[in-house]
């Protein structure tokens, strides 16, 4: 079977910016506006001589799993140990400033071959993962294995909550079932709380990041989630075919997830996606054993 092809592109942030001039994951107004001048002022003069980048390049991809097979870059090689369990890491800062400096000199010399394109699509969605922990202010130390999101803890913080984007504002059942923080990345509520009606012993959440990185083929295709824009937009988020069909269960009832999903498949001239079309796997066999706080109630 031939792995279906998805086009690709940077994030319009990605196409002109440096080291210290990608605005992705800046939430602070003023310091995202003087990012997005310093690369405005700097595109002009390329605009004006008439050498301009394409808004809309195409890329055909073939199977994620070629990249660890193929690749010969360190940069691309790291993408597989590049996680967002330790988003406030001085390596994992490193890494983001090298292949965002890479990636952009690579897409401007017109060198952005299937593996750079590869580690670009693993490397949105880690990149996504880790941005929206800064924004709730999770540290290594918060994504530990054995820790806990603070979500269900936090009591009189609605100025925190109301702080954040809609998208990352905590459901009733994250602030109710104990859980592990890297589900609170997720800027979708409904994988969010869909995941949490599930008991952690009813999946393996180590083979869905995976799944979700695109690192492995998922049922003989091409599996992941690709980010388009901003960490925190869920209309930038896009699930491949091959996830859907593995997991079907995590995004089951996502209307704005199968949305956007079905938008950047339009884009491409792809037939639409129908969440519902695929049978609940044994992810969904298993109810939640729910550990709530008397304060904040049972959760829908």
């Amino acid at each position: 079977m031939s792995a279906q092809q998805i086009p690709l592109q940077l994030m319009p942030q990605q196409l002109q910016a440096g080291d210290r001039d990608d605005w992705t994951g800046i939430t602070d107004p003023k310091e995202r506006k003087k990012l997005q001048d310093r690369v405005n002022q700097r595109a002009r003069p390329r605009h004006d001589s008439g050498n301009t980048i394409p808004n809309n390049p195409q890329r055909n991809l073939p199977r994620q799993n070629q990249l660890v097979q193929n690749s010969q870059s360190p940069l691309l090689d790291k993408i597989v140990s590049f996680t967002a369990c330790q988003p406030d890491s001085m390596e994992t800062q490193q890494f983001i400033s090298q292949f965002s400096s890479w990636i952009s000199q690579q897409y401007q010399q017109r060198c952005l071959d299937t593996e750079p394109l590869l580690g670009l699509v693993q490397f949105n969605i880690t990149r996504s993962l880790v941005a929206n922990a800064q924004i709730l202010g999770y540290t290594s130390e918060r994504m530990a294995p054995s820790a806990r999101s603070p979500l269900t803890s936090l009591k009189g913080s609605e100025a925190y909550f109301h702080a954040l984007p809609a998208s990352l504002q905590p459901t009733a059942l994250q602030r109710s079932v104990h859980h592990h923080p890297w589900i609170d990345l997720l800027p979708v509520a409904e994988l969010r709380n869909n995941l949490l009606r599930q008991s952690e012993t009813a999946y393996d959440a180590a083979q869905l990041c995976r799944d979700m990185r695109g690192f492995q083929v998922v049922n003989s295709g091409r599996g992941g989630v690709i980010v388009w824009g901003e960490p925190w937009d869920p209309h930038g988020w896009e699930v491949t075919e091959a996830f859907v069909q593995k997991w079907p269960w995590v995004v089951r009832g996502s209307h704005s997830l199968l949305q956007s999903t079905n938008y950047w498949r339009a884009q491409r001239g792809e037939p639409t996606l129908s969440f519902q079309s695929y049978p609940a796997a044994n992810g969904g066999a298993h109810p939640r054993v729910y550990e709530l706080d008397e304060h904040l109630g049972s959760p829908p």
